[in-house]
Order: structure tokens, then C-alpha cells, then sequence
């Protein structure tokens, strides 16, 4: 039997942190145009990078799907969505998660599997944790091929090209190729 092998270049950044954004941005925006994802998901509790990637995907028919914090969390920790931040990404014709969503991944967050996902970083969990919420609350349908980022406190340094699938079949969720990401 013959083995294929796809070799890929993954960029690996030293330190957690805001600094990684637009590259990872940049790197995204390289990669969707040449995957043709069915959608880019960008998780932005401020808007910050929300607002980056609108700018980035703006024009290119790409479309751009922003996760902020959902809002039981943003009233814990205080981290709230800027609304001018958010008319700016509207404008650019992103389209945001709703604040209180339908979402099981909420409710019933299975420690085993978010535990299982830290393995790869903080970055790569939120990552894979807002694609499955896009997909539970029906702005991508299962088995979708997306982009996706996430980050580590703030901005992003995580970003996976991946198949993603609602909660009940989060354990189906496959990473195609990974972007970049935290070393670990």
C-alpha cells in the first residue's frame, strides 16, 4: 500500500498573546484563499480581532463569522463585546454569534473533551470551541471545512483549517492542518 503524505508549514509562536494577531490573521487570509473554506470563524471577546479579520476577509467573499465571549461569561469576567467594535465588523459584512445562543456546547461543557483539547493549547481549544458553537447554532451546517482561530487571554495565536461538527459529535471534530499555535 502506497502512504500520501502532505507536508505543510505550521508557524509556532514563542509567547501567548495580542502580538500574534496579525500574523495569524495574515496567515489565515493566505491559507482561505487558497482552501475555500466554507467560512472563517474568528473568536473576539473585545471586537479587536474580530474587527482585524473583517478588515483583512473585507472583499474577498470570504465569509467571516465572529464568536465573541457569550454573555453569562462576559458579565463573570467582565470582558464585554465594543459595540462600536462590532458595527465596524457588521459593516464589513461579518456576522457575529448571537450573545445568548442556543448552544449546548454552553450549558454542557464536557470537561473531558475541553481537557483533551487544552492538549494542543488554549489557543487551539477556542478554536475548535467556536466552530462547534457555529455549528450549534446553525450558522455552519456539520461536516463543514472552516477556519478557525482562537487565542490565549487576548487576541489570537491559535489557527486550524478544520471539519467541524455540532457538540453531540464534537468527539468528530477533525483538525485538517494547523496554521500556527502556541509551542507548547
Amino acid at each position: 500500500m502506497m502512504m500520501t503524505m502532505k507536508k505543510e508549514k505550521i508557524i509556532y509562536f514563542e509567547k501567548a498573546g495580542p502580538q500574534n494577531t496579525s500574523a495569524v490573521i495574515g496567515l489565515m487570509k493566505e491559507k482561505a484563499l487558497e482552501a475555500k473554506p466554507a467560512a472563517v470563524v474568528v473568536a473576539s471577546t473585545s471586537g479587536k480581532t474580530g474587527l482585524e479579520a473583517a478588515r483583512a476577509f473585507a472583499g474577498t467573499g470570504i465569509r467571516l463569522l465572529v464568536v465573541p465571549f457569550q454573555k453569562r461569561m462576559a458579565d463573570k469576567h467582565n470582558w464585554h463585546l465594543d459595540s462600536d467594535l462590532k458595527k465596524q465588523c457588521l459593516k464589513s459584512g461579518a456576522v457575529f454569534l448571537p450573545e445568548e445562543p442556543e448552544c449546548k456546547m454552553l450549558d454542557d461543557e464536557r470537561n473531558d473533551l475541553i481537557r483533551g483539547w487544552y492538549c494542543m493549547g488554549q489557543g487551539v481549544k477556542v478554536a475548535l470551541q467556536v466552530a462547534t458553537m457555529c455549528v450549534d447554532t446553525g450558522l455552519i451546517h456539520e461536516g463543514t471545512t472552516v477556519l478557525s482561530c482562537g487565542g490565549t487571554g487576548e487576541g489570537a495565536d491559535a489557527a486550524v483549517l478544520m471539519t467541524a461538527f455540532g457538540f453531540e459529535n464534537a468527539h468528530k471534530n477533525r483538525i485538517n492542518e494547523i496554521i500556527a499555535m502556541v509551542q507548547i
